[in-house]
């Protein structure tokens, strides 16, 4: 059985790690200050053990795989409790922080070869998960294969050329739930505005939704032709489409996710 030492438990760390345990093919380490109480209570489970710090983990600590999950602004710290720790030579160690650079984990981890940066996103908790995945150079297929298997558990995985593609991928697939969510959020109170209930309206709005990603998942044409599926002339869809591009929706998500990447690359400073 393979070992995970994930370090940061929040929102995404814990979607993982939900998803390593309903696997049963990973032993999971998990160190968090903040969560330890509620990990302790919550995760009562012979395949995981939890620590509040680094300093209470064995100086040679053994595991498979090391897995950066703290805030960006948390990681320096991070990596100097690290500081006095041994790993074993075929350790690989993956960072899904947004913005952090492999650059940033070579450079502190020294006795350390094998650096990989994933941006998964929050549906990997239900399986759903986008996992977009980058390793330094010149790595094997096998240790490839071995993260792919890690992230497979949570979702789709697919591997990108480089870092700034990652990046990129922060903007779309990283924060997109986050964009999709606010959508949601307001159809949701455009439908209690036409007059609906809130149970009514979520349910109108969720499988409009989740049908229409379903639609264009089993159908060839794309998002584009569809919309002129919908949308007959002098039609209730059209009426809609008007206002749509009149506030020029298409140039708004284009701004939201540039300001993402964006912010995504000054993180990596």
């Amino acid at each position: 059985m393979k070992k995970i030492l994930l370090v940061g438990c929040g929102h995404m760390g814990e979607a993982l790690l939900t998803s390593w345990l309903k696997s049963n093919n990973y032993y999971v380490t998990v160190i968090d200050p903040i969560k330890y109480n509620y990990l302790k209570n919550n995760y009562k489970n012979k395949k995981i053990q939890i620590f509040k710090s680094v300093s209470k983990i064995d100086k040679h600590f053994d595991t498979d795989f090391i897995i950066f999950a703290v805030k960006p602004f948390d990681l320096k710290n991070v990596l100097d409790e690290f500081s006095e720790v041994e790993f074993k030579k075929t350790c690989i160690v993956i960072s899904i922080i947004a913005g952090k650079k492999i650059k940033e984990f070579k450079n502190r981890l020294k006795k350390i070869k094998y650096f990989f940066r994933v941006m998964p996103n929050l549906p990997a908790s239900i399986g759903e998960s986008m996992n977009c995945i980058t390793a330094n150079k010149n790595m094997s297929k096998f240790r490839k294969n071995q993260v792919l298997k890690i992230f497979n558990y949570s979702g789709r995985s697919i591997y990108l050329k480089d870092e700034n593609e990652i990046d990129m991928a922060t903007a779309i697939s990283g924060s997109g739930p986050g964009f999709v969510f606010n959508l949601i959020d307001a159809m949701e109170k455009a439908a209690i505005g036409l007059g609906f209930n809130t149970n009514i309206a979520r349910t109108l709005v969720l499988q409009t939704f989740k049908g229409s990603v379903n639609l264009i998942q089993e159908n060839k044409k794309s998002a584009k032709d569809l919309v002129k599926s919908v949308a007959t002339k002098g039609g209730t869809t059209e009426a809609g489409l008007k206002v749509m591009n009149k506030k020029n929706l298409h140039k708004l998500f284009f701004q939201l996710t540039s300001e993402a990447f964006k912010r995504a690359k000054d993180q990596s400073k």
